[in-house]
């Protein structure tokens, strides 16, 4: 054995031999990560109360602030978009021809997948008379020979919701508790 060996048998073996206190040491070590994990654990509830727990600079916390405010008066104006009333679009629309006359039916219904028209002259059936989606995609319009006289109508929304027309007078409340539209086909306009 060369004397580099054997130093380093001397070498291994005093890293191999415990230290003096080296148990009570690890058992204090860990009773205190214990106590701190118990700490940690009770002021978990209450961090929102620390004034001190959350820091940044303030010019992070304009930034956040700007974005937080532009991401929601976005998300305000696409809702406020999407509620908006439905505004009245022209009147009925008449293309007379003998005791006939087309009438060309527009509506606005943003959101909606159907739009129908339902009236005296198609016996009120629901999905009747279907309107047709302009490019525009919120409006629709429909054609419909009409004989002349006074009509009643509404619009149906995706075959459940029942609406008069914004453009047209409305009829007397009827005997189901709906308000309908009034349309008079005449000689030589509609009203």
């Amino acid at each position: 054995m060369t004397p580099r060996d054997a130093w380093d048998d001397e070498v291994r073996e005093a890293y191999q031999r415990p230290l003096a206190g080296e148990t009570e040491a690890r058992e204090r070590a860990i009773a205190r990560l214990r106590g701190e994990d118990a700490r940690r654990a009770a002021r978990s509830a209450e961090w929102w109360l620390d004034p001190n727990a959350l820091t940044m600079r303030p010019l992070v916390a304009a930034a956040c602030m700007l974005v937080a405010l532009a991401i929601g008066a976005f998300g305000g104006a696409r809702w406020m978009a999407s509620r908006r009333p439905v505004t009245a679009p022209p009147a009925p629309i008449a293309v007379e021809g003998g005791d006939r006359t087309t009438v060309t039916f527009v509506f606005r219904a943003p959101g909606a997948t159907r739009v129908c028209v339902a009236g005296d002259f198609n016996g009120w059936d629901p999905d009747a008379t279907p309107l047709t989606r302009v490019a525009t995609g919120d409006t629709w319009t429909a054609r419909v020979p009409l004989e002349n006289g006074l009509h009643t109508y509404a619009f149906v929304i995706d075959g459940r919701e029942w609406t008069p027309d914004p453009s047209a007078p409305l009829a007397p409340v009827a005997a189901f508790g709906r308000r309908n539209s009034v349309l008079v086909v005449g000689e030589d306009h509609v009203l």
